[in-house]
């Protein structure tokens, strides 16, 4: 059996098909959490974004534009909704001693998980807009076209903030000690 394309699942979509929408899911549901969670860096935040991500592409089915590639466009709510979810996180208050520390402990250290955690913590220390960009390029390895198609952005800019991003990586990483 032929695996129908993104254009074909659509159409069934909007013809009230559910399992077209079952399918694209399934395509899509680990890329749409990986995006959220390297957003969001919190598992449950991120299964939520996801959840709703389909929730939203499912009751706006009618707004998408064929012109564009369905995944751009799931993504662009992917993302818009993980800005939502850090717009809406509060300050975090001091830690007191009955809170779980999520460092990595000594044994994921000793696997060689410190540069990640080091990384990740960069990632989260640069603004949204840039974190985005490199989200998508580096972790769901989109083209610049791609991501400038799914973020509404001009090649250019796509490659502006992906050059700014790395800088301010990198800056975060010689602070923390790491590179």
């Amino acid at each position: 059996m032929k695996e129908e394309d993104d254009p074909a699942l659509v159409l069934r979509c909007r013809e009230g098909d559910r399992d077209a929408f079952e399918q694209l899911v399934i395509r899509y549901q680990k890329p749409v959490f990986n995006v959220a969670l390297r957003m969001l860096r919190n598992r449950q935040d991120a299964l939520d974004v996801a959840q709703t991500t389909f929730l939203k592409a499912f009751e706006h089915f009618g707004d998408y534009d064929p012109a564009f590639r369905f995944y751009s466009w799931l993504y662009r709510i992917a993302i818009n909704e993980s800005l939502n979810a850090l717009a809406l996180r509060k300050p975090r208050g001091e830690l007191d001693g009955n809170t779980a520390d999520d460092r990595p402990g000594p044994d994921r250290a000793a696997e060689g998980d410190q540069v990640l955690q080091a990384i990740e913590d960069a990632l989260m220390r640069i603004s949204p807009e840039l974190r985005t960009v490199t989200v998508l390029r580096h972790i769901t390895q989109l083209s610049y076209e791609d991501i400038g198609e799914a973020l509404g952005l001009p090649e250019k800019t796509v490659k502006s903030r992906l050059h700014s991003a790395r800088e301010r990586l990198r800056d975060h990483l010689r602070q923390s000690g790491a590179i």
